[in-house]
């Protein structure tokens, strides 16, 4: 991998990050190729399908949407490990900085993110179920 190539993933999840944080919906939709998957265990509870995986920018802008409207029960990330075009991010609890939340794996491709694949940790799971206590769960 070239130090351009480098430069341009590290570029990409900077974006990535500015634009969550701001909650800039066609700022984070832009970051994606245009037949970019998102695969995520928040996809199929959205979309109220089956199936985990958005396609497209379209699905990924009305997740995105939803998202937004709805809050992320998640706080910060640790520093992104980036290996070639592939950059994981763990993410941490939003209660806590030390209790580890979720992890996205991010593959860059052409200065776009072509696949964003989101594995979810217990924590994650209880919080999206409803479930208060995954905040006052032991670690």
């Amino acid at each position: 991998m070239t130090h351009e190539q480098l430069t341009t993933v590290e570029q990409v999840i900077s974006d990535l990050e500015t634009a969550s944080s701001r909650n800039d919906v066609e700022a984070l939709v832009a970051l994606f190729a245009e037949d970019a998957t998102i695969e995520s265990y928040l996809v199929s509870r959205v979309f109220k399908r089956k199936e985990g995986v958005c396609r497209g920018r379209t699905e990924i802008r009305e997740l995105a949407l939803a998202l937004s409207r709805r809050g992320r029960p998640w706080g910060g990330h640790e520093p992104p490990i980036i290996r070639g075009n592939t950059v994981v991010i763990e993410h941490r609890s939003a209660s806590s900085d030390a209790e580890k939340f979720s992890v996205d794996i991010v593959e860059v491709k052409d200065g776009r993110i072509q696949s964003l694949r989101a594995y979810a940790g217990w924590r994650a799971i209880l919080a999206l179920s409803g479930g208060a206590e995954a905040d006052a769960a032991p670690t």
